[in-house]
């Protein structure tokens, strides 16, 4: 009955959304700074806590009433059952970081236009940046090509980006904050400009000139999660005091007595919390229904990426792989002529490389370990690693 009531919503174009792989914290009473609480989170779990929703929230709630002492590690949750969810809080007043931090991001990050390498590039002047105060900052190019941070509210002339013409980089004279200046670049042109390296760097410099000192590029702060994800999830204490926080010091999210989230100097050494993404990498070279069975006798299935946030989580784990790509539980119909994943979730979201999928008979879906880490459509007899879910 499952079976046609699956075959008939596909037909019929509908996704059906019967699992998710949610998170599962632990709580670590070892205290460290974040850049050592995210290496140890990395080494032993995923990541540090991201948490993408309220029930997230509720799920890794700490309670002020009780404290474990003799306990190094606490496992918070598994379940979302919110009786489940209350029986398994943990006692503490301390605060705890989490995943969120302030960091440098271009305009065009989320637009593809940047590859890994090229997100990082950076020319601060000497002693830039210095206003590194939990607010939002962005960056203006001097003369000299070098970068300077200033609050995102003051008004500075900037320089666009075109993509669709042969002077890629336009000057603009007119004043405005660093959120206009974005606003005009991508009613009037494409963005910002982003600067990917040093060629584009001397590229950009020669459109600032003198008429001004600085000029708005694309470079601006954002709360950004240790994991990479969207979560767009806050939930700040709106009367924390910032001032201890001016300096060049960096910023990130503490989650405070279970309940609101407060700005710290990430030097500063503090308890935190880790997850796990319910997934595992198996580095074992199988075929497809070797990888499929191996799976579901040792875990629970092969992946389904199913949404943009579980593809970063699959990324994160094919990068460790030792094979090109690496299997997902995502296969092609001959009778039916779709592709569908094993859980039976219909393909709603999907990352294929160009000029995939292709509807061949006996091919099955890998993604790429390396490079864009795109999805490509393999004959199933290929020996990969695979990553199961938990």
């Amino acid at each position: 009955m499952k079976q046609s009531m699956f075959v008939f919503l596909l037909i019929s174009g509908l996704c059906i959304l019967y699992s998710c792989l949610g998170h599962q914290y632990h709580y670590v009473k070892e205290e460290k700074n974040w850049t050592e609480a995210q290496s140890y989170c990395r080494e032993k779990h995923t990541d540090l806590a991201t948490i993408d929703d309220e029930e997230d929230m509720q799920t890794m709630k700490i309670a002020t009433s009780h404290d474990e002492e003799d306990m190094q590690t606490m496992k918070i949750a598994t379940s979302h059952d919110e009786e489940d969810m209350q029986m398994m809080k943990i006692a503490t007043s301390h605060d705890a970081w989490i995943g969120l931090h302030l960091d440098w991001q271009w305009s065009q990050e989320d637009r593809g236009f940047l590859s890994e390498e090229e997100r990082l590039y950076r020319n601060w002047t000497t002693g830039q940046p210095d206003k590194k105060n939990g607010h939002p900052n962005c960056a203006a190019m001097d003369k000299a090509g070098g970068f300077h941070d200033y609050y995102c509210t003051e008004h500075q002339p900037f320089i666009c980006y075109n993509e669709n013409s042969t002077k890629r980089y336009i000057q603009i004279t007119e004043r405005k904050s660093w959120t206009e200046a974005q606003s005009y670049c991508r009613q009037h042109h494409t963005d910002l400009v982003s600067v990917r390296n040093s060629t584009e760097n001397d590229e950009v410099k020669e459109e600032v000139t003198d008429q001004a000192l600085y000029w708005w590029i694309g470079l601006y702060t954002n709360w950004m999660w240790s994991d990479e994800s969207k979560s767009s999830y806050r939930n700040w204490e709106i009367t924390s005091d910032h001032s201890s926080l001016a300096g060049d010091d960096e910023i990130c999210a503490v989650v405070s007595s279970g309940e609101k989230w407060e700005k710290k100097k990430c030097k500063n050494d503090k308890r935190f919390i880790c997850y796990d993404d319910n997934l595992i990498l198996v580095k074992q070279n199988k075929t497809w229904d070797e990888a499929l069975t191996y799976c579901r006798q040792h875990h629970d299935d092969l992946v389904s990426v199913t949404t943009e946030t579980l593809q970063h989580w699959v990324k994160r784990r094919a990068e460790n792989a030792s094979t090109s790509h690496v299997w997902l539980g995502l296969r092609f119909s001959c009778t039916l002529r779709f592709w569908f994943w094993v859980n039976s979730e219909g393909l709603c979201y999907d990352n294929w490389a160009l000029g995939n999928p292709g509807n061949e008979c006996r091919h099955t879906g890998a993604i790429e370990s390396r490079n864009g880490q795109k999805w490509v459509s393999l004959p199933e007899t290929e020996r990969l690693n695979f990553i199961c879910s938990k």
